[in-house]
């Protein structure tokens, strides 16, 4: 995982544990903003992960891929 990946994470799992400090301390009603931003971290930590996971398959070739074109070659 990279930097911005695991700060991205860090930070949903910390919001996490400060909304459930508020809510035992509030109401639902004023601590949802935290349940938000612990969603919203989330989910930009599963976008960027999978942009990244997207752009390495893309740069890398699959081992059937490299397999196929060694016997092109052979030909």
């Amino acid at each position: 995982m990279k930097l911005s990946e695991i700060l991205l994470l860090a930070a949903g799992a910390g919001f996490l544990i400060l909304w459930i400090a508020e809510y035992q301390r509030t109401s639902f009603a004023e601590s949802y903003w935290l349940l938000m931003l612990c969603l919203g971290f989330l989910l930009a930590f599963q976008y960027v992960k999978n942009r990244r996971l997207e752009r390495e398959k893309a740069i890398s070739p699959t081992i059937k891929q490299m397999v196929e074109d060694r016997k092109k070659k052979k030909k």
